[in-house]
């Protein structure tokens, strides 16, 4: 079979439209009628794309705003991490120059209500050739350090002895 030509059919419609002056308004109803649900869904459907295009295009602006600030705290942190080597190094140069100034002793006999500075004075003077008294005024403190390896074997606290210059040590 051939396909009805759109000619005749429409010839037809046409013919049957000036018989039934009411037919093409009847027509025009009914198919109002059974698109108007589709359409209605589509108006909701058009609403709902509006609104997932407006949180898309919020949560690019989101992001793009998030990927600023990690960038910046990325950056950041490599210039504190910068900054805590350089201190880091600095403390430890300040250390090394504080240690300068001390004199470690260690398995010195412990007193009880010793005078350290006095007893350090008087041992020091006989190894420098120094009097004591000179010697004693030199020294700025004397004091005991424990720690776990000098309790764990039962010996002397350490003795740390800090001097008023670089010299004297």
């Amino acid at each position: 079979g051939a396909a009805p030509s759109p000619t005749v059919g429409g010839s037809a419609l046409k013919a049957l439209a000036q018989s039934e002056p009411n037919l093409k308004e009847l027509i025009r109803q009914a198919v109002t009628e059974a698109i108007s649900p589709f359409i209605a869904r589509l108006n909701g459907l058009d609403e709902k794309v509006a609104s997932f295009e407006k949180s898309v295009s919020s949560s690019l602006e989101k992001t793009a705003g998030l990927e600023l600030n990690a960038w910046q705290n990325k950056t950041e942190i490599k210039a504190v991490k910068k900054e805590m080597k350089s201190l880091e190094g600095q403390m430890i140069e300040l250390q090394m120059e504080k240690a300068k100034m001390f004199l470690r002793i260690q398995n010195f006999p412990e007193e009880q209500e010793e005078n350290l500075r006095q007893k350090m004075a008087e041992l020091l003077a006989q190894l420098a050739g120094k009097s004591d008294k000179e010697l004693y005024y030199e020294i700025v403190a004397a004091y005991r350090v424990s720690s776990s390896y000098v309790v764990k074997k039962s010996l002397p606290r350490e003795i740390f002895v800090r001097f008023s210059s670089l010299t004297t040590r």
